[in-house]
Formats: structure tokens, C-alpha cells, sequence
């Protein structure tokens, strides 16, 4: 028999502190009908390096062209102005408890830029019954820009979204542009790293790996250990691993404009 779920995630359960309002401090989102937990940061409690990076991208006057010319390949139905407003650009990443649009989606790190600084929220479902309130949460920061940033996101987080959206019928005000920053990573890296998953992007960019990262198939599996024994201390690992996804985007973004070496 292989190691049960608890075994797995032993290594995630750090310190005395079950409750999220500790592991995770933040607070209740509701729009007065559905509720979720939200937690917040801004410039470097984001990450060290992402003063750095919002100011780097603050003087973008264009997108990068290699960014620009994959998302017009990839749907020229889609117009992405050539002009480039930091602050109108929303970078996005989910959390899924698993790879089918039929199961739930329960975790979306959003990261905007206000001035030079970055503002990372992620609305989090601390149960089933959740998930409506942080699809309602995404739409209601979604409609406020002109672009958002994934990575895969044309193929998984963006119709996952808008799957799970239509199954609590939620209809978003506007929704954004779609860049995909995939596509324009395997136009100017194939060939120079061993793949183009984000993770390896990451090593490159950061000169380090995620050697503590909870990995990505154990985060449905903390998730649902969360919901079912309201032990929160794993959802930090899940909270990181989302938090890294979503800076490391905008690394790449930043560096894109500058050309990768």
C-alpha cells in the first residue's frame, strides 16, 4: 500500500497552529451573497523581488514583441493594443482539484499593480460551497482591467474558469484580453532550457528551485484534507506554491521585454 494522504502532506503540516485566520491571515469576501477567505499582500511581502520587477514593468510603453506577436498569432479575433499600461494588466493563476472543469476550482492568486508596487490577493474556498464565492470574487477584480496574464492559461485556467463561472451562472461584466505568456516562453527559450514548464522558467529567471515547493499534484490532495479536518496548516503550502506561479509570471514578462539570454 502507497503512503496515505496524511503521510504525504506530513511535511507541509510546520508548527502548532490549525486555525486559517493563523496560517493564513486575511479576511471574509462576500458580495452579500456568496463568501470567501482572502488574503493579501503588497510590494515586497509579495515577494523580494517584486518592488524590482513592478518598476521594471512600469516603463513598459509596449508589450514585449515576442508576447505580442504569439497572442496575435494565436487568435487574431483577440486585440491586445500594442500600448502597454501596467496597471491595466491583471496576472492570473488557479488552483484546481483536478485537471476536469467537472471537479472544483478553489484557489485564484490575482496580482495587479498599483503605482510601483504589486498587490497579490488570493481568494481562497475554505469549502466546497466556496468555490461560487471565489468565481464571484475573479469577476469582480477581472472587469476592472484590459489584459490578464497566464501561463497555459488559453488552454486550462481560462476555460476552467469560465466552466465552473457558468455552472453557478455567474456572468462576468468583462472579461479581459487573454495573454499567454506559454506561448511567447516557447518562442524564445525552446532550445535554451530543457522545457518550458514554468517551474524551469523560474530556476532560470531566479537561479534557484523550489526546494520546499508543495508539489503540484499534492495540492488538491492538502486542499481536500483542509476542507475535511479544518487543519489549515498545508493551505500555506498551497498559498506558496500559487504565490510563486503568479510572481514568476510577471518576472518573465518583465524579462521578456528586456530579451532572455
Amino acid at each position: 500500500a502507497g503512503p496515505t494522504d496524511g503521510e504525504m502532506l506530513a511535511p507541509w503540516r510546520v508548527g502548532a497552529e490549525t486555525r486559517l485566520d493563523a496560517v493564513a491571515p486575511g479576511e471574509a469576501w462576500s458580495d452579500g451573497v456568496r463568501t470567501c477567505w482572502c488574503v493579501r499582500r503588497r510590494g515586497a511581502d509579495v515577494d523580494a523581488v517584486a518592488p524590482e520587477v513592478a518598476r521594471r514593468l512600469a516603463r513598459l510603453a509596449g508589450w514585449p514583441p515576442d508576447v505580442h506577436a504569439e497572442v496575435s498569432r494565436a487568435d487574431r479575433s483577440r486585440i491586445v493594443p500594442d500600448a502597454f499600461d501596467s496597471s491595466r494588466v491583471l496576472f492570473l493563476d488557479i488552483e484546481t482539484a483536478g485537471l476536469s472543469p467537472s471537479t472544483y476550482l478553489f484557489l485564484v492568486g490575482m496580482m495587479w499593480q498599483t503605482g510601483e508596487d504589486f498587490v497579490l490577493e488570493q481568494a481562497l474556498a475554505r469549502d466546497y460551497a466556496e468555490e461560487a464565492g471565489v468565481l464571484a470574487r475573479v469577476a469582480e477584480v477581472m472587469a476592472r482591467f484590459d489584459a490578464v496574464v497566464t501561463y497555459n492559461g488559453d488552454s486550462f485556467d481560462l476555460p476552467f474558469v469560465r466552466t465552473r463561472m457558468a455552472v453557478h451562472r455567474i456572468v462576468p461584466a468583462r472579461e479581459p484580453a487573454s495573454v499567454d505568456l506559454l506561448h511567447a516562453a516557447r518562442r524564445v527559450l525552446r532550445g535554451v532550457l530543457p522545457n518550458c514548464r514554468l517551474v524551469t522558467v523560474e530556476r532560470h529567471l531566479r537561479g534557484r528551485g523550489r526546494d520546499d515547493d508543495l508539489p503540484s499534484r499534492l495540492v488538491p490532495v492538502a486542499w481536500h484534507d483542509f476542507v475535511r479536518t479544518g487543519d489549515a496548516r498545508v493551505i500555506a503550502g498551497v498559498l506558496e506554491h500559487n504565490r510563486l506561479d503568479v510572481i514568476t509570471m510577471a518576472q518573465l514578462l518583465a524579462r521578456l521585454s528586456e530579451g532572455v539570454g
